[in-house]
C-alpha cells in the first residue's frame, strides 16, 4: 500500500526513491543474471506474459521469452556502454503474437528488462523529432524558444500543461515557459524553493532522463523477491517504470495533478532545467512518445540555446 501520510520535506534529502523496491503497472520488470536466468520479476508480470513471477525465477529467460526476442536483446546488451546506458527495443514480440516496448539497462550485475505493451510498429522517431526542432529553428529569441519547446513538448504528449522549468545557481527554480490548455491558470513566472526537488531527485534527473506518474492513485507493483542475497534491493535508478517517492505522490495530489512527467535538460553534463509536464485526469504516452521526448531535449541540449538564458 502506498504511505498517504502528510509530505514532510524535512525527510526528502533522506528518501532512499531510487529503491522503494515497486513499479508502476503500465509494465513489467524481469531481471537476469549474466547468464540471462531470472533471479527478480514483478508481481505483476502473469497479466503481460501469462507466467508467475514465482514459476519465472531461477530458470532462463530463453524458457519464458521467444528465440527471436532472445537473440534481439543481447544484440542490445552488446551496444551498451557502460554502467549508465540504456537500450530500447520497439515492438518486439516477447511471446507469441505479443508485442512489447523494452527498456534494458544494468543494476549492478544484474540485467533488467522493463517492458511495455507496444504497438506492434516502430515509430520515425528521427523524423517527428526532425520536424519538432525545425519549428525551434524558426523562433528569433530566448523567450519564443523556450515557448516553442513547450508547445511541441505538448504537442507531442497531450498533457494539460508542459512548463519548462530553469533550477538557479541555489537549487530554486522559475517557471520560465509554458503551454496549456485554457482555463487552468498560468504557472509562468512562479518560483520554487530548492527544497521542492530533493537532492538525491536531483541526482536521478541527470542519471535518467525521463520520469513518469501516470496514475497518483495507482497501487505500486512489488518486486520479486524484495532483497537478493546480500539483503539489498534492486537499484531502480535508470528504470523507465520505477514508482516514485509517497511523499512526491501526495505533492502532486495537493496540486489537484492526477498524472505527471518530466523529461531533463542538460547542459554541459549539468542539469539546466526541465520541461514538467501536468494533467489533470490519468494519462500514458506511449513507451515511443517518451522516447522521441527524451530525444528531443538531448537536440534541444545540442542546440546551446538554453545556455544564453
Amino acid at each position: 500500500m502506498q504511505d498517504h501520510r502528510p509530505v514532510d520535506l524535512t525527510n526528502c534529502d533522506r528518501e532512499p526513491i531510487h529503491q522503494l523496491g515497486t513499479i508502476q503497472p503500465i509494465g513489467f520488470l524481469i531481471a537476469v543474471t549474466a547468464d540471462w536466468i531470472v533471479a527478480r520479476a514483478s508481481s505483476n508480470v502473469e497479466g503481460f506474459i501469462g507466467r508467475e513471477a514465482k514459476d519465472l525465477i531461477g530458470n532462463p529467460l530463453a524458457e519464458v521469452f521467444t528465440a527471436k526476442a532472445i537473440h534481439d536483446l543481447r544484440n542490445k546488451v552488446g551496444m551498451m556502454r557502460g554502467a549508465e546506458a540504456v537500450e530500447r527495443l520497439f515492438s518486439a514480440e516477447l511471446i507469441k503474437q505479443t508485442y512489447f516496448d523494452v527498456a534494458i539497462h544494468f543494476s549492478g550485475s544484474q540485467i533488467v528488462i522493463e517492458a511495455e505493451r507496444g504497438e506492434g510498429h516502430a515509430q520515425d522517431t528521427t523524423g517527428v523529432v526532425k520536424s519538432m526542432i525545425g519549428r525551434l529553428d524558426q523562433t528569433q529569441d530566448l523567450n519564443s524558444f523556450f515557448r516553442e519547446g513547450a508547445r511541441q513538448v505538448r504537442a507531442l504528449l497531450g498533457y494539460d500543461r508542459v512548463m519548462v522549468y530553469k533550477f538557479d545557481p541555489d537549487g530554486s527554480g522559475e517557471v520560465i515557459a509554458e503551454a496549456c490548455k485554457t482555463g487552468i491558470g498560468i504557472f509562468k513566472g512562479l518560483h520554487y524553493p530548492a527544497s521542492d526537488i530533493p537532492q538525491q531527485a536531483r541526482v536521478l534527473y541527470k542519471r535518467n532522463l525521463i520520469r513518469i506518474i501516470t496514475d497518483v492513485n495507482a497501487e505500486p507493483v512489488r518486486i520479486v523477491p524484495q532483497l537478493d542475497e546480500a539483503g539489498l534491493p534492486l537499484d531502480l535508478s535508470l528504470s523507465t517504470l520505477r514508482f516514485v517517492s509517497p511523499i512526491h505522490i501526495e505533492y502532486l495530489k495537493n496540486m489537484g495533478v492526477q498524472a505527471s512527467l518530466s523529461i531533463s535538460i542538460i547542459v554541459e553534463g549539468e542539469l539546466w532545467g526541465l520541461f514538467a509536464c501536468h494533467h489533470y485526469a490519468t494519462r500514458c504516452p506511449s513507451f515511443q512518445q517518451r522516447a522521441v521526448s527524451e530525444l528531443f531535449a538531448h537536440v534541444c541540449d545540442e542546440a546551446g540555446e538554453p545556455t544564453a538564458a
